[in-house]
C-alpha cells in the first residue's frame, strides 16, 4: 500500500488485507520538516507502538498471524468513493486526437 498510512491501525488493516509492505510518505515529510532526523525516529517508534497495541488488542502475537478475519470487509464497498468528474477539463478543453484522425 502506498499512501494513506497515518496510524498503526492503518498498517494492521493493510497487512490483514494482504499488503506485503506499506509506504509512509507524508508523516515522514512532516516529521523531517518539523523535527529533523530525531522526528523521523520518533514517528517510526510511534507507529511501532501503535501497531503493537492494535496487535495486542486483536490477539495477534506477531505480524504473520494477522489475517483477513481481523478486518470487517463486508461493507468495504460502502466506503469507496468514486472520483468526481472534472468538469473544467471535460467542458473547457478539446480532447487530443491522434494525427491520423485529423
Amino acid at each position: 500500500v502506498d499512501g494513506g498510512i497515518r496510524r498503526g491501525a492503518d498498517i494492521f488493516k493493510a497487512v490483514a488485507l494482504g499488503a506485503a509492505g506499506v509506504g509512509v510518505g507524508r508523516p515522514v515529510l512532516y516529521s523531517l520538516a518539523s523535527y529533523g532526523d530525531k522526528g523521523i525516529v520518533r514517528m517510526v517508534h510511534m507507529l511501532q507502538d501503535e501497531l503493537m497495541m492494535v496487535m495486542r488488542l486483536s490477539g495477534t502475537p506477531d505480524v504473520a498471524s494477522i489475517t483477513e478475519k481481523h478486518v470487517i470487509t463486508k461493507n468495504l464497498s460502502d466506503h469507496i468513493v468514486p472520483l468526481p468528474a472534472d468538469n473544467l477539463v471535460n467542458g473547457t478543453y478539446m480532447p487530443l486526437m491522434p494525427a491520423a484522425r485529423l
